[in-house]
């Protein structure tokens, strides 16, 4: 017998270039931000990001203390930091 409780398996389903986009969203990852002489920056898979620099097709539009906003093809994307713990390096 089936569980009634469990959705249907294409509940989440997106058709077309939602999907794509989604995707390559999803594969962006906050991994830093920090505050320097020239503003805040971002590391986004690796890189030194600021506000205004583009990453692949994506600009970027503003960073905060918790999160980086992207613009691409007049989306707007939110990466946020996953532990935003603040840390003292001496």
């Amino acid at each position: 017998m089936a569980d009634p409780t469990r959705p249907p398996a294409d509940w989440q389903a997106v058709t077309g270039s939602a999907t794509a986009q989604s995707t390559a969203v999803s594969q962006l990852q906050l991994q830093l931000i920090k505050d320097t002489a020239q503003g805040k920056t971002a590391l986004i898979n690796g890189q030194l990001l600021y506000k205004g620099q583009k990453y692949q097709h994506y600009l970027v539009t503003d960073i905060s203390a918790t999160q980086v906003i992207l613009e691409s093809n007049g989306q707007r994307h939110v990466l946020s930091l996953l532990n935003t713990a603040i840390k003292q390096y001496d």
